[in-house]
């Protein structure tokens, strides 16, 4: 494991360099939700309200920026998880149906998302992604887990499996024309991973 240096750690930015760092994050977001990860950087820079040169200074690639938006995406969804499993304590049927609506929501974030996390490798750990999966499944285990144990969830049933289902509704809902019908297909998700009656 290597240790960060003084000289690693990104320096402090001066109070404007942060709000156009901020900005230009965003605003990613919003165009990566919009058109995925292949978004115009220049159209980012123009509705930041930044220069192209503002923006390379913060992130010299595209991929620096696609980082920096998992990266501030990934605290969304932690927090989130930390909410769901406080419910899941007092009501784990409702923490189970609103993990299922998130989870979905969340990985659905900007369009091609759910096929990179399920293609991407589990034993790169230096990968954002990684650290998405991770963050995704930390408290997904104990929601489902609390599920389990009221009664409300097949024991066999894993994250990774019902994550891949939800995957698979958000993959098809991309290529179809004019999408899918959602919420059906995660009532089917739920309702195939109670108890057999």
């Amino acid at each position: 494991m290597t240790h960060q240096t003084a000289a690693d750690k990104p320096r402090k930015l001066r109070a404007d360099a942060q709000r156009n760092y901020d900005a230009l994050v965003a605003v990613a977001r919003e165009a990566f939700g919009e058109r995925g990860a292949e978004a115009s950087l220049d159209d980012i820079a123009k509705r930041a309200g930044v220069g192209p040169g503002t923006l390379y200074r913060h992130f010299p690639t595209r991929d620096h920026l696609y980082r920096a938006v998992l990266e501030d995406w990934q605290e969304d969804v932690r927090a989130d998880g930390e909410r769901l499993l406080r419910l899941a304590e007092e009501d784990p049927e409702r923490a189970l149906l609103e993990w299922a609506h998130n989870h979905y929501e969340h990985k659905s974030f900007f369009r091609g998302l759910h096929a990179r996390l399920v293609a991407e490798p589990d034993e790169d750990d230096r990968s954002v992604l990684f650290s998405c999966k991770t963050v995704l499944g930390e408290a997904a285990e104990g929601i489902l887990d609390r599920a389990k144990a009221a009664g409300l969830v097949r024991p066999e049933i894993t994250f990774r499996m019902v994550s891949q289902l939800l995957s698979g509704i958000g993959m098809v809902h991309e290529q179809v024309p004019g999408g899918v019908d959602i919420e059906a297909q995660l009532d089917i998700v739920l309702a195939g991973i109670r108890p057999r009656t």
